[in-house]
Parts: C-alpha cells; structure tokens; sequence
C-alpha cells in the first residue's frame, strides 16, 4: 500500500513517541517526509535509518515556539521537495510543574504554552496553505488531546491550548475546504510514548487502564495509523473532524464499571 507515493509531508515532532512512529508509518507507504524536531541529533539518527531503508527523507532543527523556525522549515520543505502536499502538525507539550490547576498554574507560562500547541500549528498552517492552494489542494492534520475535550486537575493551559486546536482544524476546514484542503485533528489519550513512560508511574497507568473500554493502553504506532488514514486519499470525505483515540477512555459515564 502506497498512499503517499509522489507526496511531500512535514511532520514536526517528528524524532520522537506519536512523530516517530508517524514518519516511520508515512514513509513505510511511499511518503517523502521532513523530520522537523527539536532534538537535531534524533532527527539526523532517525533520518540515516530510514534513509539506509530506502526512504527519502529530510532532517531538520525546528522549533515550536519561534516563528521564524516555523518560516524556515516551510522554506526547506520547498528547497528539498518543491512542494508540501501534507502538514501533521504533532509537537506539543507542557511543563507539569508549571501547568498546574487554575489557583497554582504559572500565568507567566501561559505564552509559551499557547504558542507551542495552538501558535505553531497555526502560522504553519497558514505559511502552507498558500503551496497547497498552488498545488491544487492539500491536507492538515492535527494533533489535539483529550486534555481539549475533558478536563483534570492539573494542565490547565495545556488543555486549553489543545481545545484551540480542536475548534482551529473546524475553522481551517471551513475556510479551504473549497480550495481542496482538508483538515482533521487527532485527540490521543493516554498513548505509551516514552514521555509517558517517563512521567507517569505504573499507578497511575493503571488508573488510566482500569478506564479503558479496551484491555490495553495505547501506543504510538495506534494514534499514528489514524494519522495517515486522515492524511491519505482514504478520507477524502472527511474534514473538520476530531477523532478521538483512546481506547474508550472518554466513552462511558462514571457509573460504568469497567472489567
């Protein structure tokens, strides 16, 4: 299956958890990608990998809370592939320490938390649009959380800022979709990226576990196959939809006992 054969796509965040198995699902179809992270060194890793594989991919410094990175690597997309058919607008992130509940959040963090998951995505979004229309259409894709849809005791702006990207893929859908650009977001719950694994503890896994409908938690490789349905020809019909992926987390009311 080759549903990105002849197709340019940049994922950001794309070195690591939900953007590594998300380039590596791409190209697996025939996709050129632009590997946009933070980490240089993961990138290039990554990038010599696929490359020995066969793949054609691009390497490349970004980051999210600076729009001059965000010009920059739309301009390396077109210098390297002359064209970007498909924009995954994945990295995001927030600090725990300082995202916390309304009466303890840092207010001071409320800016750079807003830019990296609701800014980038959208001055990316608008820096594409134009090489899409161009090329006669092209496809967005987003990725949300359930923190946009629900709510916890702590990751207030995070919640927040992802609940922007929910409602901009509704706008950016509704603005281009007659030009031939479609755009959906991804809401991922719990999903076992090694930041996850990383910061929270089995207890709480279990926590999130014991609220699936599923007898399993998430992994990377889970969201990213919703990722590339969206991105691909498959769903052509669908845009300006959030598709939530989490294992029935977000399904059931309290009442429901879960086994």
């Amino acid at each position: 299956m080759n549903r990105f054969e002849n197709k340019a796509v940049i994922i950001t965040g794309a070195a690591g958890g939900i953007g590594e198995a998300t380039t590596r699902r791409i190209v697996s179809e025939g996709g050129k990608v632009v590997i946009a992270d933070h980490s240089k060194e993961k990138a290039e890793q990554l990038a010599a990998e696929l490359t020995q594989s066969g793949a054609d991919v691009r390497p490349i410094y970004f980051s999210a809370t600076e729009l001059q990175s965000c010009k920059e690597l739309i301009d390396f997309a077109m210098k390297e592939y002359g064209q970007v058919d498909i924009l995954i607008n994945n990295v995001g992130g927030t600090d725990p320490k300082r995202d916390l509940g309304i009466e303890k959040l840092d207010i001071n963090y409320f800016d750079e938390v807003f830019h990296l998951n609701l800014c980038c995505t959208m001055y990316l979004s608008q820096q594409v649009i134009p090489i899409m229309v161009a090329h006669g259409g092209g496809n967005i894709v987003n990725v949300a959380s359930i923190s946009g849809m629900t709510a916890d005791a702590n990751g207030t702006l995070y919640g927040a800022s992802k609940a922007g990207v929910i409602n901009l893929t509704k706008y950016i859908a509704t603005q281009l979709g007659k030009k031939n650009i479609r755009c959906n977001a991804v809401a991922p719950g719990l999903i076992l990226t090694p930041a996850a694994l990383d910061n929270l503890n089995e207890d709480v896994r279990n926590i999130f576990l014991g609220q699936c409908a599923t007898p399993y938690l998430g992994e990377p490789e889970d969201v990213a196959a919703t990722i590339a349905f969206l991105a691909s020809n498959d769903a052509r019909y669908i845009t300006g939809q959030t598709i939530v992926v989490d294992g029935g987390l977000t399904t059931h009311n309290p009442t429901v006992e879960l086994s």
